[in-house]
This record gives structure tokens, sequence and C-alpha cells, in this order.
């Protein structure tokens, strides 16, 4: 009997211990750098136009990578669902299931999950980023999805967005170019612009 008790205290002392090493680990490494644009996104030689750059992100993904994003990320295009707030969860699940039908349409296209919340909120990042890598399904998941912790407002400045009210869809190009976005519920009008947009940059 005292065996057993002692190997259940070792066990509740070895879980504390992991529990603790992950939490210095997460809050050691959670980055909040500002975001920046980066100007080498432009072809050499290409002309100059006017269209918006996605700016480079650092933020920490469900598998407690570090990641600069979106340069650090496979797929000649991305698909970036940004969201603000815990709230707009049921928004991004709405678009999940017509994404992954992108996703398997257009093998160049790779889609990601940005939780982007402001730098004041990394004081929790090892609850938030430890409770949505709990519930997430897969690694897939955990892989492509990256919470980010910077200046939300300068953020928002930077690609155009007027506010925190909803969230955000991007498709970045090969050089971050932000060929469109959309934002709030999912419908299919916005769904069927998206599509276009994606036939023609492929062609």
């Amino acid at each position: 009997m005292k065996r057993a008790l002692l190997f259940v205290a070792a066990g509740i002392f070895a879980l504390i211990l992991l529990g603790t090493l992950i939490v210095y680990i997460i809050g050691q490494r959670t980055p909040t750098e500002d975001p920046v644009v980066k100007t080498s996104t432009f072809d050499e030689g290409a002309a100059p136009d006017e269209s918006l750059i996605f700016p480079e992100l650092v933020g920490t993904s469900l598998l407690l990578e570090q990641v600069s994003f979106p340069s650090e990320l496979s797929g000649d295009f991305k698909l970036v669902v940004v969201s603000y707030d815990v709230s707009q969860q049921p928004d991004v699940d709405e678009w999940l299931p017509a994404l992954e039908e992108l996703n398997e349409a257009f093998p160049q296209l790779a889609g990601y999950y940005i939780p982007l919340l402001p730098k004041s909120a990394a004081d929790s990042s090892v609850f938030i980023i430890g409770g949505m890598a709990a519930t997430a399904k897969s690694d897939i998941d955990r892989a492509r999805t990256v919470v980010v912790f910077t200046n939300v407002e300068a953020f928002n400045r930077l690609v155009n967005v007027p506010d925190l009210e909803s969230i955000r869809l991007f498709l970045l190009d090969q050089n971050q170019h932000i060929l469109w976005q959309g934002s709030g519920h999912y419908n299919e009008k916005m769904l069927d612009e998206l599509w276009t947009v994606l036939q023609d940059a492929l062609e």
C-alpha cells in the first residue's frame, strides 16, 4: 500500500515538474515583436505597385515552435484567417469546411490560422497556447495555428483594416502581397470571390 502511494506521489510530482517546465519554456519563448513590412518581398526589377504587403509576424505555433509568419511557412499562396478575440472563434469555425475544400482544390495553397492578440495578453500565453493546443484535433492543426502577441493596431494599419470587430481573411502570393481580403461570417458570395481570385492568380 505504501509503495503504491509512493508511486502515485512520484507520478504527481513528475506531472507538476513537467507542467512547470512547459510553463517556463512557453513563457521564456513567447515573442512580442511589432509587425514589420519587409521591402525585400518585392521582386527585384519588378514595377512598383500599390498592393498591400502582409507584415512579418513572429508567433508560437501550437506545437510550441517559434515561427516567423508568413516567410517561414510553406505554400506558394497562403490563405490566412486572423481573429482578434476568443469570441470570434465561431466565425472561424464556420469558414473551416470551405477553406479545407480550397486547400484540396489548389495544391499550391496552404491555409493558416492566426489568433492575433495584444502584447499585454502575453502574460497569459501559457494558458492561451496550452489551452488551444489541448483542444486542437491534430498535429496538422497545431502546426498551422500560430498565436501572435503583437501591436494589433499597428498590424491593422499596415493591412488597412479599420477595427477588431470581425475576423479577417487574407490571400497572399509568393511575395506576401495581399491579393484578396474578406471579413466576418462565412458567406458563399465571399467564397466565390476568393475562388475567382485564386483561379486568376494560378493561370
